[in-house]
């Protein structure tokens, strides 16, 4: 037993029950199934259930039933409910994003939890700010509580539901400074999931200015980065879970 989906099957049969990817990928780990060098087997053990419903449709024996969280399409499942046992009928049918929703509103919603995020998590308390005009290319202004010290961040999102998809993103030269008082945040908000995808990309400007590529003459900075082979890609090392954002953001600071 070595694959992913190998592994979930016997699990999930076992269960007999919904189970998050992450509770799937504790229990293969626990029993030494799931030999894997990856750091983040959660979110491949995701991505591989997730791409297999979406390709194989209803021949798939995955059903996804809410956020990460999956059951076998062939079993009976009975779900307790104020202590009466009940049938239910599992829909894999999961709502589809409007499609009126705007460039404009996808990459406010992205800031408004990328800020969220940050006022959360934190080891210390960071306050976040709007700016009125972000003609700068400033997306979020992060303050420490009870320090001068601040953070300016451009935030870039992509909206899909392919765990396969390539994030691809462009940030203007002019509006990245080569300070690292400046950070440039690369999100992807998963669809399917309703949220952000667990992991983001968190790159201090001088870094992103020297390892993103140069386009159209230098006007833009190109980034690009895969969701599932991340172990040959080289923005692997600013790679971090989505709640660790904030903690990134303090260490940061202390290089200003």
């Amino acid at each position: 037993m070595n694959s992913f989906k190998e592994i979930a099957y016997q699990i999930l049969n076992e269960a007999n029950k919904p189970l998050h990817s992450k509770e799937i990928t504790k229990i293969a780990l626990d029993r030494g199934w799931l030999k894997t060098a990856g750091k983040t087997p959660e979110a491949t053990m995701n991505a591989q259930l997730v791409v297999d419903i979406n390709s194989k449709k209803d021949k798939s024996q995955f059903i996804k039933t809410g956020p990460s969280t999956f059951v076998l399409r062939f079993r009976n499942i009975n779900i307790q409910d104020g202590g009466k046992g009940k049938d239910v009928v599992l829909n894999d049918r999961l709502p589809k994003i409007s499609a009126d929703v705007s460039t404009k509103q996808k990459g406010d919603i992205a800031e408004a939890r990328i800020a969220e995020l940050i006022t959360l998590y934190g080891d210390t308390t960071l306050s976040c700010y709007k700016p009125i005009s972000d003609d700068e290319g400033i997306d979020l202004i992060v303050k420490e509580k009870g320090s001068l010290k601040t953070m300016y961040i451009q935030i870039k999102s992509r909206f899909g539901s392919n765990p396969d998809e390539i994030f691809t993103a462009t940030v203007k030269s002019i509006a990245v400074a080569d300070n690292y008082s400046m950070a440039v945040v690369f999100c992807y908000f998963d669809t399917e999931e309703g949220d952000l995808w667990n992991y983001l990309w968190f790159v201090p400007a001088p870094d992103f200015i020297k390892m993103a590529n140069k386009l159209d003459g230098g006007k833009l900075l190109g980034f690009v980065a895969g969701r599932k082979r991340s172990e040959s890609n080289k923005w692997d090392n600013f790679l971090i879970d989505k709640r660790d954002l904030a903690n990134q953001i303090i260490a940061q600071m202390k290089r200003i």
